[in-house]
């Protein structure tokens, strides 16, 4: 389970270079999916390829989701029965938006190149459609509200046996104070408005670097052959 964990890291890391590669590593562009048109067919295939990784990294959470669960299923069993809900809910509604974000966003963007005049604008107008809904919608809003849930959840009951389980409730915090914004105001996370935005999203971007930080923590533990529950 150490080395999934680590896998995980792997292919999320990997997914958001190759993601960021198909916005030319512009985090503005990255909120509007149309500027994708201005890159070529090679930006269809990094975001498929980008797609697919993310995919296989949230079917890795799904086994340390479910992994967490069964370590923590004696005691509190109606509470961990319920996070472990929570968190497999975050898995699917992840994979569902990398899913569509692989077979839908590069057919939009390799039809249009042959596609009449005409017929551009509504496949622009599908793909940011497509883009906001993802990012903003799935992503943005219910997954990291089911996410911060499972976080908040898991690092409380490990409060007592190590600090780390703090990590895991502020990095829950976090992600549930992103999905409030984003829901609130339909902004990614990429799209700053003022100086108090700027500060939220910071605050934010903070909270996720702590989720990375409390699964190496847990990868860690388990190779050392410890439980992953208190």
């Amino acid at each position: 389970m150490a080395a999934v964990i680590v896998l995980l890291a792997l292919l999320e890391g990997v997914a958001i270079t190759v993601l960021a590669a198909a916005f030319g590593f512009d985090l503005l562009a990255a909120a509007h999916f149309g500027s994708l048109f201005d890159r070529g067919p090679g930006a269809a295939e990094l975001l498929r390829w980008g797609a697919l990784l993310d995919l296989a990294g949230y079917l890795a959470l799904g086994l340390v989701v479910v992994y967490i669960g069964e370590q923590l299923g004696p005691s509190n069993a109606l509470v961990v029965k319920t996070i472990t809900l929570s968190g497999l809910g975050a898995v699917l509604i992840g994979a569902v938006g990398a899913v569509l974000l692989a077979t839908v966003g590069p057919s939009l963007l390799l039809d249009y190149a042959t596609a009449p005049p005409s017929a551009r604008e509504a496949a622009f107008v599908a793909l940011e459609a497509l883009g906001r809904g993802v990012v903003a919608g799935l992503w943005g809003t219910l997954e990291l509200t089911l996410l911060g849930a499972w976080l908040i959840g898991v690092g409380w009951l490990q409060r007592r046996e190590s600090r780390f389980g703090g990590l895991a409730v502020l990095s829950g915090m976090g992600m549930v104070a992103s999905s409030l914004r984003t829901g609130a105001t339909g902004r990614t996370l990429v799209e700053v408005s003022g100086p108090l935005d700027l500060v939220i999203v910071l605050l934010i971007v903070g909270s996720l670097a702590l989720f990375f930080v409390w699964l190496l923590w847990l990868a860690v533990r388990l190779w050392r052959g410890r439980p992953a529950g208190p």
